[in-house]
């Protein structure tokens, strides 16, 4: 099945599972497919495709899908950091469970956990924005247009070492780069 074929599964779907507090954690619940496996086991760009679902699902049963596609607003991945803990299996059943974690002027991060039988098999944390054109969308303005009843939580410790590991990795990807010109 098509990675778009998924995401349109997820969204008709969504429109019939229960609405989402934005601050609420949530899941879905999955089975490995064929696709997803690469020799034995679900392959790491699957995992990360299944955690794109989440933020989908999430839109729709939020309202923000709505609400972006009313204001042309999109909403872009601008990067994500994941670890793989433990294998799943072909045709192995799981479920991811996804949260909006923190939010500031500029960015949201969304916390995506797989879970089989009580075990975390990987994590990831996502940072995302809204967008209009090229002009970024406070969150703050997205939170009041759609009457959320949220209060910004204190930034938690990882989301600066999220952001610290993206600026190394970053200046160290392009110090090789530049040494590879020399």
């Amino acid at each position: 099945m098509s990675r778009w074929l998924r995401i349109l599964f997820i969204l008709i779907g969504a429109r019939f599972r229960k609405k989402i507090r934005p601050d609420e954690e949530f899941s879905l619940n999955f089975r490995v497919r064929i696709a997803d496996v690469d020799l034995s086991i679900m392959s790491n760009t699957a995992i990360l495709a299944i955690t794109e679902l989440g933020r989908w699902d999430y839109a729709v049963r939020t309202g923000f899908l709505k609400y972006s596609w009313k204001n042309k607003l999109y909403f872009p991945l601008a990067s994500i950091s994941a670890q793989f803990r433990k294998p799943l299996k072909r045709f192995q059943k799981f479920q991811l469970r996804t949260q909006l974690i923190y939010w500031d002027e500029k960015w949201i991060y969304m916390s995506h956990r797989i879970v089989r039988k009580g075990k975390t098999i990987a994590v990831a944390l996502a940072k995302v924005t809204f967008k209009k054109g090229k002009e970024r969308i406070p969150f703050d303005k997205v939170i009041s247009d759609l009457n959320w009843e949220m209060k910004p939580k204190r930034r938690p410790e990882m989301i600066d070492e999220f952001e610290k590991g993206e600026t190394l990795l970053l200046e160290s990807c392009e110090a090789l780069f530049h040494d590879g010109e020399r």
